[in-house]
């Protein structure tokens, strides 16, 4: 698949060569509207990040342009800690309440702008995510990642997208201290001569925090999670994706 999704880069950017069309527009981020994320709960976490990819083809430089912008559950972040706070103080183990390395959701978008405008074909662009999000879950350690849902989405500019859904299994800390499912949310959609790539992050489940067996008490604990909520702020955070 990575192959193909190369070849079909190559051919696309031979267009260009053929067109005489060389000029690449800078890509604007894709960004979600203060307000969405105000009712959410939501904030941009770090800075937008900027690059440009310059392809050498046939002995021709082209640049590829790409934004990246990320943003978090504030308040699916506060609620975790806090539970944690509660339930492991009583064993004299302090939480960071930095929000730091926190675990929470997260919602990711990546706009790309190829030279003489032409946008990649959304076959292409699903392919490019598949093959991000298999490599993301090979690194972070989530296992029997699979596909289990599809939705259409509206966008706020009229286009209808399709948002689909894969669920593993993660299991985080020493001796897997931590065990959570976790969702995978992505939708691609081509607009004004951009690409526009959006993953949601989200815990599918309630946590499961198991205690260390040097611990006088072992056992586990639950943080309940709204995985249904979680869910639809992902939807409604596509729907305002500008």
């Amino acid at each position: 698949m990575k192959n193909i999704t190369h070849l079909m880069l190559f051919f696309l950017i031979l267009t260009v060569l053929i067109s005489g069309c060389l000029d690449t527009k800078e890509a604007v981020p894709a960004t979600v509207n203060p307000a969405t994320l105000n009712t959410l709960g939501w904030t941009q976490y770090g800075e937008i990040l900027t690059d440009s990819i310059v392809q050498d083809v046939a002995g021709v430089e082209m640049t590829i342009s790409t934004t990246m912008v990320t943003y978090r559950d504030e308040n699916l972040m506060v609620k975790i800690l806090d539970q944690l706070d509660k339930m492991l103080g009583a064993y004299g183990i302090s939480t960071d309440k930095s929000g730091e390395g926190q675990f929470t959701s997260q919602f990711i978008t990546l706009r790309i702008t190829l030279p003489g405008g032409i946008s990649i074909p959304e076959s292409m662009l699903s392919s490019i995510i598949d093959n991000q999000i298999l490599n993301t879950s090979q690194e972070s350690n989530i296992q029997g990642l699979h596909e289990v849902s599809k939705e259409k989405v509206t966008l706020n500019s009229g286009s209808l997208v399709t948002a689909r859904s894969y669920e593993g299994y993660l299991e985080t800390g020493n001796e897997g201290m931590m065990s959570v499912k976790v969702r995978c949310v992505q939708a691609t959609w081509n607009e004004d001569g951009m690409s526009t790539i959006v993953v949601g992050i989200i815990p599918a489940d309630d946590l499961v925090i198991r205690l260390p067996a040097d611990m006088r008490r072992v056992g586990t604990f639950t943080i309940d999670i709204d995985e249904g909520q979680e869910y639809q702020n992902i939807l409604t955070l596509i729907k305002n994706v500008e």
